[in-house]
């Protein structure tokens, strides 16, 4: 992450995530909180990041769900849950288009303690 000099509404705005996996909060709302606009928002995290706030936001809560798989038992469900997914079918199909492979199939590599290609 290219945090360094980074805006303080930018580094709020992140923290706002991270903060919030687990019921995401609306962009308008996480603007409004930081004291911004949205489009003030979205041009923060292009200028710094080069991605959207909802792709940034979407890449923390599958991040969190791969760590969720290879460290802990929790079942797909649970993992989608807690990383604020409102289906496991949505979170699979999100996992997939990110990381290439379907959750069911991590879970299956890190349990057996063979390295994904």
């Amino acid at each position: 992450l290219r945090l360094a000099g980074a805006s303080a509404k930018l580094v709020d705005a992140i923290q706002l995530m991270e903060g919030n996996l687990e019921q995401p909060i609306p962009m308008d709302t996480i603007a409004r909180k930081i004291g911004i606009s949205r489009r003030q928002l979205e041009r923060l995290f292009h200028g710094y990041l080069s991605t959207t706030p909802s792709r940034h936001y979407l890449n923390l809560r599958l991040s969190r769900a791969r760590q969720l798989l290879d460290s802990t038992d929790l079942r797909i469900l649970e993992i989608a849950i807690a990383c604020g997914f409102e289906s496991p079918s949505h979170f699979s199909k999100s996992f997939r288009e990110h990381f290439g492979q379907a959750p069911n199939s991590v879970r299956i590599v890190a349990g057996a303690g063979i390295e994904p290609l």
